[in-house]
């Protein structure tokens, strides 16, 4: 044991060697096609992914944006961390965190997913049993943190599993259970107010100076039909691929599904928690049809997905039941907050905006690579291999670190061949969705593979890279026509 912890600590300083050579030793190489500040600038962000798979969140979020002070990038590391700390996007991540904690403590969280699993139509019908876990997961993890959901879905999942007589390692549930995660995943690609879709956002502003903006509805219209396609996808691959036996549900008695529909009444709390989402949801959608109108419908048109939440949580702990508010912040805080979330967006976001920053000149080195090689291509196989990339390559790091590149790319690489940035934007979003297929891609991909005892590893990779391989089909045959349809591919 002793040995191991030694071993342990030599890898952790080895690793940390590695991240310390990246960041400073990239900027001292000299490359005639990048200024200075450009090699500075990639060696902050290859240490920062390095950093962030093999070391920790923390501290390397935390000297990256340190040195993008030293750097030049900004004029002083003071600089750097004040404008890390003043953005918007991060401050909203902080209170998205304080308000999905609130839901879970509430309740809402477990009521919403047994509700999905209770349904009277299930008895006698496995398979759709089935893929209302799947949309069950996809769905509460779409309202809410996936994270929690996943381990909420698969504790409910274990009892049915016990109850039906299923054994750790069977086929059927290490298949579905890894579809749960699958289908949390998923959800990550479709809501704004989530870390990946915040900073596909914040970078595709940042790369384009506020040209291009994104509408939440418009967005979610696209994004969401696409993404429970690639969850119809996956229940199609387990149900005509993999093939497991679900003839134990067929034991799934009514009595059970009673017993869950009995406990479904919602208490004065939930019922709290339940209208905060509602209104939290129509505050972030109100200002597409309210943007210009004059007095109150002006004001609530004026809000933005930060002024949504925060007026839900004033809210929450202005009001009092028996002299408590409905909402303890600090509470919520201390087990809502994620510090690595925190600074995984305080340092992607500011390190996103110097990769994709003229001085750094590095999209624009990659968009000419791309323009080079694609120039001759037609535009649909451009599409297709683009996609494929970003799918590829969100597989072998994690979905926060391929949006930070892809987006500023795609934004480079749109303007050379006059495409919509907007709609390469929305693929590397649905990309960065897919993070599944390896646990380095995502961190609830990190949980999938974590579970050997009812999964195992092989099943987490057969899983995870066959969803991969579906949600491309799905997404050349049906999401390229949604797309297209609703932002248009040309300018």
């Amino acid at each position: 044991m002793n040995r191991t912890i030694a071993t342990s600590r030599n890898y952790y300083w080895l690793h940390t060697l590695i991240y310390f050579l990246l960041t400073f030793g990239i900027g001292k190489i000299s490359y005639s096609a990048l200024p200075p500040m450009g090699m500075s600038v990639i060696g902050i962000f290859l240490g920062l992914l390095y950093g962030w798979t093999f070391i920790g969140f923390i501290w390397p979020s935390m000297f990256s944006i340190f040195m993008l002070g030293v750097c030049g990038f900004f004029p002083s590391p003071q600089d750097a961390f004040a404008h890390a700390f003043s953005q918007q996007l991060v401050v909203f991540m902080l209170l998205v965190l304080v308000f999905t904690a609130y839901c879970e403590q509430s309740g809402l969280n477990k009521k919403m997913s047994c509700w999905f699993l209770s349904r009277k139509m299930l008895v006698g019908h496995p398979w759709i049993f089935t893929f209302m876990v799947l949309l069950g997961s996809f769905v509460v993890s779409f309202l809410v943190d996936g994270n929690a959901v996943v381990f909420l879905v698969w504790n409910l999942m274990y009892s049915i599993f016990d109850e039906v007589g299923y054994k750790k390692g069977e086929p059927y549930p290490a298949f579905v259970l890894a579809g749960a995660a699958i289908a949390a995943i998923l959800s990550f690609g479709c809501k704004p107010w989530g870390n990946v879709c915040i900073l596909a956002i914040g970078a595709l502003e940042s790369a384009t100076g506020g040209a291009y903006t994104v509408d939440y509805l418009t967005f979610m219209a696209v994004t969401v039909p696409i993404c429970i396609l690639f969850v119809t996808a996956y229940f199609l691959v387990m149900k005509y691929v993999f093939r497991p036996d679900v003839s134990k549900l067929m034991n799934l008695s009514d009595e059970y599904l009673a017993r869950m529909r009995s406990e479904l009444k919602l208490s004065l709390h939930e019922k709290t928690a339940a209208l905060a989402l509602l209104v939290f949801m129509l505050l972030m959608i109100l200002p597409t049809f309210l943007s210009g109108e004059k007095g109150i419908a002006g004001f609530f048109g004026s809000f933005n997905f930060l002024s949504a939440v925060a007026i839900v949580l004033i809210a929450l702990t202005l009001i009092k039941v028996e002299g408590k508010p409905l909402l303890d912040f600090d509470a919520c805080a201390r087990s809502g907050i994620h510090w690595h979330v925190f600074w995984i967006t305080a340092a992607a976001l500011p390190v996103s905006a110097a990769v994709s920053s003229e001085g750094a000149g590095i999209t624009q080195w990659l968009g000419m690579l791309m323009n080079e090689y694609f120039q001759d291509t037609n535009v649909f196989v451009f599409l297709v291999l683009f996609s494929v990339i970003v799918n590829l390559a969100t597989q072998l790091t994690h979905n926060v670190s391929l949006v930070l590149i892809a987006v500023p790319v795609a934004v480079q690489v749109s303007s050379s061949l006059g495409l919509n940035p907007l709609a390469l934007t929305v693929l590397v979003v649905i990309a960065a969705a897919c993070a599944y297929a390896t646990p380095a891609a995502s961190t609830v991909a990190a949980i999938l593979f974590s579970n050997v005892d009812w999964i195992g590893v092989k099943n987490s990779f057969k899983a995870g890279f066959s969803a991969v391989i579906a949600g491309l089909i799905v997404l050349f045959v049906c999401g390229f026509p949604i797309i297209g349809a609703v932002y248009g591919f040309f300018l």
